[in-house]
């Protein structure tokens, strides 16, 4: 009676290991593998690439499977996220339903003007730059379309990703102009607002930088917003960037609509997409704050000053430091 106890719980045990086995080998997935179907791949060279990845263990199961629920054109062309040691039916419905698309995370910055925008989005492989660029311009949607991390497939139509960038802006932005009435039109609180953005480094003085803006647009002054030239000049190839450092005198009298120092009043829209924070500061400025002049100190902050006098010492003893 013992031998027959000892000889079952062996008998239970290597029943137990050879579930686990097969568990294991066969049904257990395996770490998590970005796969990139061509438009236009035939089933076979699709099955050979996903054997070589680990992803499915046999060629001819995936074919056979393929050939009996649809046909290779049902497979869809794109980036797919598929974890190896994974079933070949559960695949193939993985890729056919599009529940296994790959999605690029992908980040445009506070700032940040269209161009700039576009060049990220063909880079990652998102969408054409010249597609996404053409709609911008269309409908003037430069400070539209809002700053934050985005989740898109590789090949998203420019509509589509613009739509999605607007949507965040409704989310996020719209609100605040139902909060904080004011007598200015949207656009020209976008368009204070992106040269806002582009001036402050510190959070906390964006409702500064705003009130001296608003209150130069005001009485009439100049804007003299560095920012806005930068815009005007578009991309340096010197210095290849965008947003040229340490402007000259010549840049200054650059002719342009966007060239605040030639031109009273906003310019013809926004110079770049801005944060919350920055339309945040244009529609709540700084209260009883009635300086028209700043200049940046040594360490990312500005000084500010009600009269040019007073704005040109700041200027000497900045330098003098």
């Amino acid at each position: 009676m013992k031998k027959f106890i000892l000889l079952l719980c062996v008998c239970v045990c290597l029943l137990a290991g050879g579930c686990w086995a097969v568990k294991a080998c066969f049904f257990s997935k395996g770490p998590l593998v970005v796969v990139k179907i061509e438009p236009g791949q035939s089933g076979s060279e699709v099955a050979h690439m996903l054997k070589e990845k680990g992803i499915i263990r046999s060629e001819l199961l995936f074919k056979a499977l393929l050939r009996l629920t649809s046909s290779a054109r049902d497979l869809k062309a794109g980036r797919f996220d598929l974890r190896k040691n994974t079933s070949a039916f559960e695949v193939i419905n993985c890729i056919k339903s599009g529940k296994c698309t790959h999605y690029e995370k992908v980040t445009f910055l506070e700032g940040w003007r269209s161009e700039e925008i576009s060049e990220l989005l063909a880079e990652k492989g998102i969408t054409d730059a010249r597609a996404f660029l053409d709609i911008v311009r269309e409908k003037n949607l430069e400070g539209y379309l809002f700053p934050s991390t985005y989740l898109f497939a590789e090949n998203t139509p420019a509509q589509k990703v613009v739509d999605e960038m607007l949507a965040q802006y409704r989310k996020n932005i719209a609100p605040l102009f139902r909060k904080y009435p004011t007598n200015l039109t949207e656009r020209q609180v976008l368009t204070v607002a992106s040269i806002v953005e582009r001036e402050a480094v510190v959070h906390d003085e964006r409702p500064k930088i705003a009130a001296v803006y608003l209150n130069r647009f005001r009485i009439g002054k100049r804007l003299e917003a560095d920012p806005t030239v930068q815009y005007a000049l578009g991309f340096n190839l010197k210095e290849n960037r965008y947003w040229k450092k340490g402007l000259t005198y010549k840049d200054l009298r650059i002719n342009s609509p966007y060239n605040t120092y030639r031109n009273a009043g906003l310019p013809p829209g926004p110079i770049c997409n801005p944060s919350r924070e920055s339309v945040l500061g244009v529609l709540n400025p700084e209260k009883n704050f009635d300086a028209l002049y700043f200049v940046a100190d040594r360490g990312g902050r500005h000084v500010f000053s009600k009269t040019f006098d007073e704005h040109r010492q700041n200027i000497r003893r900045i330098r003098s430091r």
